[in-house]
This record gives C-alpha cells, structure tokens and sequence, in this order.
C-alpha cells in the first residue's frame, strides 16, 4: 500500500454500507419502489385522460422559461410563499433542508460507485451540510405542526394525510441522525479528528457511548431508516399523498395556460354537443390535473372576496370538492363500470357557491401551484345557463336587457347619444377619420352617475387635440357581463356583431373607460378574428400627461387613495399608470391601501355580480369601501365604471358622504384642467 493510499484511508470518510451485510437488498426494495412510483403516475395519468384533449404544450419555449423563471427561481427561493411568513419561513426550511439531505445522499452515491470523493475536506464540508439540513428540515417540521395542530389558522383544514406527510419527514430526519449517532459512537477510535464536522452525530454519539451494543443498535436502526424511507416513497405513490405536489405543482406551473390572463376559454357552438360541464368528463385534462396540484394551504381561500365576506364560495373547498368526487368516480370510469354520476353544478358544486364568485383573479393570482379556478366556475354557470336554463333572476333580466336592446342597463329611458350633448361629438357614421373609437360602454354611456366619466373622458380627448369618434346608436353591450355569468352563445352573438361593425369603419385603435369592456375587446376579441389595439383611458392620460400634452394646472389639495380594479391590474398588469394620474395632480396627497396592486381587494362587482343582488353576508363593496375610510383618504380614485358605483352604494350605506367620495380618474383630470363641466 502506497503512502497515497494510506492516507486517504486515515483521512475523513465515509463508506456505503457500512459495517452493514446484505446492504445491497435496499437496491431491490427501492427498485420496487419506483416501479410503483411508475404504476401510480400511469394509474393517475389514465384518470386525467379521463378529461376532454386540451393543447398544454404550445408555446414550448415561453413555457419553458416561465417554468425555470417562476417553478425553478421563485419556487426555490420561495419568493411567493415567503410573503406569508408563517407558512413560508417553514416551508422554506424544509424544502432547502430536504435539498441538502439530497445533496448529501447523492454524494455519497458518486463517491462509492463512480468517483471517491468523500473524503477530508470535501467530506467535512458534505457532512456538516448534512447534518445543518437535518436540523431545518426538523425545524421546519416542529413549526409546521405548530401551526396547524396549535394555532390552526382557519384557512387550513387538517386531514390525517397531513399529519402521516409530516410524521414521515420528520421520522425519516430523526432515524437519519440516530444512524449517524450510532454509527460515530462504535467508530469513534477512527474518526475522533473530524467528528466534530457531524455536530448532531457527535452529540448523539457521545449520548450512546461505545461497544458492541451500539454497533448492533446502529445495523437495527440503519435497516429501520432504510425501510422507513421505501415505506414513505410506497406510501406516497399508492395513496397519490399530499407529498406528490412535489411533482405535480412544477409540472402544473409548465403547463399553465398560455392565453392572456383576461381571457375565457370560447365554446365551439356548431361543434359541441353539451355547453359547459356537466359532468366531470366534461371538464379538460389539465383541468382535472390541476386537482392533484393543490396543496390546500388556503391562500385563495384568505383572499377570496366572497369567502371574506361570509358567501358560501372558498376556491379551496370548489377544488377540493372536485377532487373528492373526481377521485370516487374516476376508478369506476376508466374501468368501463357504469356510474351514476352527479350533476356537478348542484350537487357537487352548490349553485350559490357558483353564483358567488367576482371572477377577481385573487385566488389564481395567489395560488403558488398555478391553479385556474376561474374557466371551472364558469363552466358550471354555462351548463346552468345553456343546458338547464337555470340563473338568478336579476341576472336573467340582463341577459334578457342586452339580447333585446343591446345593453345592460335595465329600466334605462337615456340613449346612448344623450351624454354628447353639446360636447360637439361625431359618430363613426359621420366621420370615421379618427384616431381612436371611443368605445363608451353602456355604463357610461347610460347611467347618469358614469356619464360624468364619459364627458370627462371626452373632455380630456379634446383639450389634447386627439380626433376620436363614437358608434353612438350603433354601440351595443361588448358582451362582457353575459360571458361571465354562462351565456356563451349570447356574447358570441355581441362580439361578432361588434367586430363586424369596427371592421366596417375600419378602426384601428379602440378607447374604453371601463376595464371589463378594455379586457374583453383586448383578450377575447381576437379568439373571433377581431384584432385592434385597445387602450384604457388611465393608460391614455397617463401618456397625455407624462408627454405634456395635458397641463394640469388646478390645485387637488385631496388625500387621494387609487382602488385597483381587478380586470384592469390583475387580469390585465396596469397598475402604475393610474398612480402616476394622482401622483400628477398638483397639490394632492396619494395614500396607499393595505391591499393594492397584485393583492388589491375587489369591489364585489365583476363575474356579472353588479347586477345581482347580494344577499348573502356582508357586502364586498362595504368591507372594501370600510378599508378606504380606514385609510384617512378623503377620495378613492377608481378606473372602472362598476367600481365607481359599488363604492357610491357602499359609502351611502355607510353613511359616509362627508367623508369619502368617489370619484373616476378621468373627473380627477378634468376637475384639474378646469374642464369638468361641458
């Protein structure tokens, strides 16, 4: 033996199997153990494929840098979940030191079969890292338990799966560092000069002392760890745990959908033979996949505005729900066995929890695993439109109100011309030589309170010497609000009249004041060949503003506070160019809400809500309207026409007139410019 090699063997290092006969048989059992790995994945992916074909893998290469920049980067470094400290402080520990343990294992996997690395420094360093994680993964476990069997915030509900997931890391860490102990105890003689590198192990060995005991402890304990780890890996597999989310959440993250984020799924009206989900067949297979996905920790839950205010609707429980009849059901149907299945909207999915939903984006916005909660709401509301011809009755009149006379705004005895009058303003009929069409919307062009908006709008348009035009009787509803309540059939029919008329005048650009109109014209337009550049006005003024062109001279000498609308930030990522309108306005103060921009709180008034009477808990436009007075602000600046009405009702409801008011951007600009009146 050369004098090489007798170092490396009195130098720190570890061995594989140490002291440990018949080793090799953990290479059968982990054998078995991915075979049923494999056999689970084939048994779930044939209930996936259970769902309608969907295309999840256009876009390859966008997909794959939005999975590497949000599944890799902010997953790993836990960017989101860090937000909620409580939850994401343990769930950190334990990702990174569940990684370290990893690290350690692989090491000493090339060591022994491929190069032999793990010894002196490299071997110190591997097993200080080693022991480090062990110590946060066990922490990260303590807290954990802590937090849902002992504070047990309400977002969460505890399940014996939770309990076994956490018992078995936390067993699998604790048996690893007995190992250690047991191992550095019967081996001290050899190991006394690096010993100190294992922290934990030396600790455990000096509590268990030496001699052939210890050893036969250690071979015990060795084969007990070993099992338990095969045990775990079974467990997982068979029972399609909790743990799975491991792999399934980054997989669902590469997957997610590659629409923009305002859009809905169309119907394919000549083609389908049923009209939203009926049953859960119904449904697409990366639909069902996104119930395996979720790990129920609540987030869309806490910020749900229909949960927050007492409806019966938790995004959580509608996914949950789903999966528990998906998992009944599902075995049965691949099988070939008749089943007598539910009535998903009714039975499985309450008709007021359906009916409850804002269609906020809060929930997919927060969800850490990319899950799409919104197209499965509105497939059920589809199928009670078109297939059983079930909906709230305030809402049928306004389907009834924009099939009949093209609008939404019921009882209305106002034109959609009234609001011009004296404005010296063209319809496209007249003159189709325009920068932009100002495409008005019904609330504005027909409710008294939002044609202030309108005049405003126009107003601002004319002092910066934009030419701009409207469709005046021509304009009808864009078709928004009845998609969002179920009725496919009659957006189509709304769209496609719309974009046969723009097309006829040739329009290029399109000006909204309301955010659902903006977002439907911008995202769901093209789904029916109708292509335009479509821009908000606080997008519009803001770039007014920021150039010169409007010189806003008036003194605002307000506590302003900007309310995020949702289809305008979260469906669509404007948030700075509103702030920029009030940061511009001479002598106002801007306040920020507590819940803004991402993580902003809804009016109550999108998903078809603002027509429909709120009978269940409190008003979302209350808590929302409560949250501005909290603020100290004297106005709450809006860009959308719904939720400048919800916070009027709600202020008024409150009591509240000579504290706050509401008021649009647009008046804002125009108060300042001296322009608000015609």
């Amino acid at each position: 033996m050369d004098e090489t090699t007798e170092a490396v063997l009195h130098d720190a290092r570890r061995e594989m199997f140490d002291k440990i006969d018949y080793g090799w048989i953990i290479y059968i059992l982990a054998f078995i153990a991915i075979c049923l790995v494999v056999y689970a994945v084939w048994r779930r992916y044939k209930l996936w494929r259970l769902g309608k074909p969907e295309n999840r893998l256009d876009n390859y290469f966008k997909r794959l840098w939005d999975f590497i920049k949000t599944g890799i980067f902010d997953g790993a470094l836990h960017l989101n979940i860090l937000r909620y400290p409580m939850a994401g402080a343990p769930h950190f520990l334990v990702f990174w030191g569940c990684a370290g343990l990893l690290l350690v294992t692989g090491m000493d996997v090339i060591s022994h079969y491929i190069v032999f690395i793990m010894h002196g420094s490299v071997y110190k360093v591997v097993e200080l890292i080693g022991d480090l994680s062990g110590v946060a993964v066990l922490i990260g476990i303590v807290l954990l338990i802590l937090r849902r069997y002992i504070l047990k915030p309400k977002q969460l509900d505890n399940k014996l799966d939770d309990l076994v997931a956490l018992g078995l890391v936390f067993l699998v860490v604790c048996t690893g560092f007995l190992v250690e102990g047991l191992r550095l105890g019967f081996t001290r003689p050899e190991v006394e000069g690096w010993i100190k590198w294992t922290p934990v192990g030396w600790g455990l060995a000096n509590i268990f002392g030496e001699g052939s005991g210890v050893e036969t402890a250690y071979r015990i304990v060795w084969w007990c760890h070993s099992l338990l780890v095969i045990s775990a890996i079974i467990y997982v597999s068979l029972y399609f745990t909790k743990l799975t989310h491991i792999l399934v959440a980054p997989a669902n993250v590469f997957l997610k959908s590659s629409r923009p984020k305002g859009a809905l799924v169309p119907i394919d009206l000549e083609a389908s033979e049923t009209f939203g989900i009926g049953k859960i067949q119904d449904y697409t297979w990366k639909q069902l996949f996104d119930l395996d996905a979720c790990t129920r920790c609540g987030r869309c839950q806490d910020s749900c505005p229909a949960a927050i205010t007492g409806k019966p609707l938790s995004p959580k429980k509608v996914i949950q729900d789903l999966k528990k009849y998906f998992n009944d059901v599902g075995p049965s149907l691949v099988a070939g066995k008749e089943v007598t299945t539910k009535v998903i909207a009714g039975e499985v999915i309450t008709e007021d929890e359906l009916w409850s939903c804002t269609t906020c984006r809060h929930c997919q916005e927060i969800c850490p695993v990319g899950i799409e909660h919104i197209d499965k709401l509105i497939g059920l509301r589809r199928y009670l439109v078109l297939d059983q011809a079930k909906v709230p009755e305030t809402a049928e009149a306004l389907l009834r109100c924009i099939e009949t006379r093209g609008h939404s705004c019921r009882g209305t005895q106002a034109t959609r011309t009234d609001w011009t009058k004296g404005l010296d303003i063209k319809a496209l009929s007249e003159d189709k030589e325009v920068e932009y069409l100002y495409f008005v919307g019904c609330t504005a062009a027909l409710e008294e309170r939002n044609m202030k908006v309108a005049i405003a709008v126009a107003n601002i348009l004319k002092t910066a010497g934009i030419k701009f035009g409207i469709l005046g009787t021509e304009e009808i509803c864009c078709g928004e609000p009845v998609r969002r309540l179920g009725n496919e059939y009659l957006f189509q029919m709304q769209a496609r009249r719309n974009i046969e008329i723009f097309k006829g005048y040739e329009v290029k650009k399109i000006l909204t004041s309301c955010p659902h109109c903006f977002n439907t014209i911008k995202n769901e337009y093209p789904q029916f060949e109708g292509q335009f550049e479509v821009i908000h006005h606080s997008q519009l003024i803001a770039d007014l503003v920021n150039s010169g062109k409007l010189k806003l001279a008036g003194s605002a000498n307000q506590v302003i506070t900007y309310h995020d609308s949702c289809y305008l930030g979260r469906h669509n990522d404007i948030y700075e160019a509103p702030r920029q309108i009030v940061g511009s306005l001479p002598g106002a103060k801007m306040v920020e809400l507590n819940r803004r921009r991402e993580r902003g709180f809804c009016c109550g008034g999108g998903g078809g809500r603002f027509w429909m009477e709120e009978r269940i808990g409190k008003r979302i436009s209350q808590e929302r309207a409560e949250e501005v007075l909290a603020s100290k602000a004297g106005v709450v600046a809006t860009a959308c026409p719904y939720c400048l009405q919800m916070f009027e009702d709600a202020i008024k409801a409150l009591e509240a007139q000579e504290k706050l008011k509401a008021v649009d951007l647009a008046e804002l600009v125009a108060q300042s410019l001296g322009t608000s009146k015609k």
